[in-house]
């Protein structure tokens, strides 16, 4: 990504939302959360924050190369047990950043089957 935003004279940051699409495109080509971190010099908890407002956005809703079911279905049984030490309790178990994502999951299905 620097090789290419140097080649395109880009030289300062991108901001949140152009920052939110390059993630999404990378993500759409096949790269991982470790690699979209790589790509970008960011941190994984930073992917994983993107991905979970792009998903609120409804800019994603294919989400199988994110999170897996189990890892999904842990944040909801967290959540329901214990909202207020999830993330603390989940730090443990997974990285930062991917209880959001899940979180982001379940609203954004929630929109979905309310419009259905």
């Amino acid at each position: 990504m620097t090789a290419i935003r140097k080649f395109k004279g880009i030289s300062e940051s991108l901001g949140a939302g152009l920052s939110h699409e390059e993630t999404l495109l990378l993500l759409n080509a096949g790269y991982d959360v470790g690699a979209i971190a790589e790509a970008k010099n960011i941190k994984t908890q930073t992917v994983y924050n993107h991905i979970a407002s792009l998903i609120r956005e409804d800019k994603l809703s294919d989400f199988s190369s994110v999170i897996t079911r189990e890892q999904y279905l842990r944040v909801m049984e967290i959540a329901k047990e214990n909202k207020e030490d999830m993330y603390q309790v989940l730090a443990k178990e997974m990285p930062l950043g991917l209880p959001s994502v899940a979180l982001a999951i379940s609203d954004f299905l929630l929109r979905h089957k309310a419009n259905s």
